[in-house]
């Protein structure tokens, strides 16, 4: 009987190199094919978007395709197991002194011998490459799966949550305790509750509506959202959302702001219940639809644009005061209540002809940079996009 792997046992470290180099092989198929699968995923969400009639052979598609990904997401989890017994994502190989390019012929995994040696340093540098370039593309495949669907991780929390013979603690629900991890931190740097957030920009801007989803109660909204209806008679009253919502504040996936005749803004939160914005997207009050979602795109040209430059702003308020981002993107939302109405800081005009597009725009840019105190700057200057040479 062959023993298990060991350090000076049968299995060389070029050999070891070999059978790392054949598994994260699979790896990458794996991954292309699950890529491959949501690829398809969005194709007949969309071509039933158009066409209504296809919405049948399009549930048949998802549903496929969706049993095809979970058995390449078992048989990845597979193969990962097996790299981390051998030691490849570990390390634990890189530790034993004889390991990752001794002076012996690199064995294939088809028992053909190469006719050559490798070098120790050639050797080391192509095992290492080989893994961090599967770990790069593990995790790069990870942040996409949690960036555009969110909604899978949410459910499959709400899953381990519920059960209580399986699933042991993992990543995520750690997460979840990540506020209570340091109790000798200041509370000064301790990022605020959901509903002290919302409660303090309802006061600085009353003329904004705030509403708060779950991710399944957003998207039946959005369904009922017709696009000729008038945003008066769709907002509730403040206090009363808020005394609908104040007791689920920690299922709050979605965050709605609508300043009545100007604009919808969409910000979803990840995970669900924390103050960790990962999207934005504004639309106008009067649009309805299944793409009325934080990373769907307006159908007019105005909003397209502060879209896309909430999506700067909102990077650089993670990147300068993580524990504030929330607060700071919605403050910058509700400066662009004066959308319509603000003129350009530089020109003094309100209208400005976009010459990429041949229309008429409004200053559609806001600023978004914090002073070296880490407080917000005057959001009530805008620019146009041809008077805004540079991220102001």
């Amino acid at each position: 009987m062959e023993p298990p792997q060991l350090a000076g046992s049968g299995d060389a470290p070029p050999k070891q190199v070999a059978q790392a180099m054949d598994r994260l092989g699979r790896a990458a198929r794996l991954i292309a094919e699950i890529r491959l699968g949501a690829d398809r995923i969005l194709e007949a969400l969309l071509a039933s978007n158009e066409n209504p009639r296809l919405s049948e052979k399009a549930a048949e598609l998802t549903l496929g395709e969706e049993d095809a990904m979970r058995r390449h997401f078992l048989d990845l989890r597979t193969v990962g197991k097996q790299l981390e017994e051998s030691g490849v994502l570990s390390g634990a190989l890189r530790s034993r002194g004889n390991s990752w390019g001794l002076h012996m012929p690199l064995v294939c995994p088809d028992g053909a011998v190469v006719a050559y040696a490798w070098k120790r340093q050639l050797a080391g540098q192509a095992g290492a490459s080989a893994v961090d370039r599967a770990r790069l593309a593990l995790k790069a495949f990870s942040d996409q799966k949690r960036r555009f669907f969110p909604q899978l991780e949410d459910d499959q929390l709400n899953r381990s949550n519920n059960d209580t013979i399986k699933f042991p603690p993992t990543k995520r629900p750690r997460l979840s305790h990540k506020p209570t991890q340091s109790p000798n931190v200041d509370s000064t740097e301790q990022k605020p509750m959901l509903a002290d957030i919302l409660k303090i920009i309802e006061t600085e801007a009353p003329g904004v509506t705030i509403s708060t989803y779950q991710r399944l109660e957003w998207s039946k909204r959005a369904e009922s959202l017709a696009s000729t209806m008038n945003d008066h008679s769709l907002d509730q009253p403040k206090e009363q959302i808020f005394a609908n919502s104040s007791s689920n504040f920690n299922e709050v996936a979605v965050i709605e702001l609508v300043a009545s005749g100007v604009f919808r803004v969409l910000v979803s939160l990840h995970p669900a219940g924390s103050t960790d914005p990962d999207a934005v997207a504004f639309f106008s009050p009067n649009e309805g639809g299944s793409y009325l979602h934080s990373r769907g795109m307006s159908v007019h040209h105005v909003f397209k644009h502060v879209t896309e430059y909430a999506d700067k702003a909102l990077q650089y308020f993670h990147s300068s005061d993580p524990n504030k981002a929330l607060s700071h993107l919605l403050s910058w939302i509700c400066s662009h209540q004066s959308l319509f109405t603000k003129i350009c800081s530089k020109c003094n005009k309100l209208l400005a002809m976009d010459k990429s597009l041949a229309v008429l725009l409004p200053p559609v840019h806001r600023p978004y940079l914090l002073n070296s105190k880490g407080q917000d700057q005057d959001f009530a200057t805008a620019y146009h996009i041809g008077c805004s040479s540079y991220d102001v």
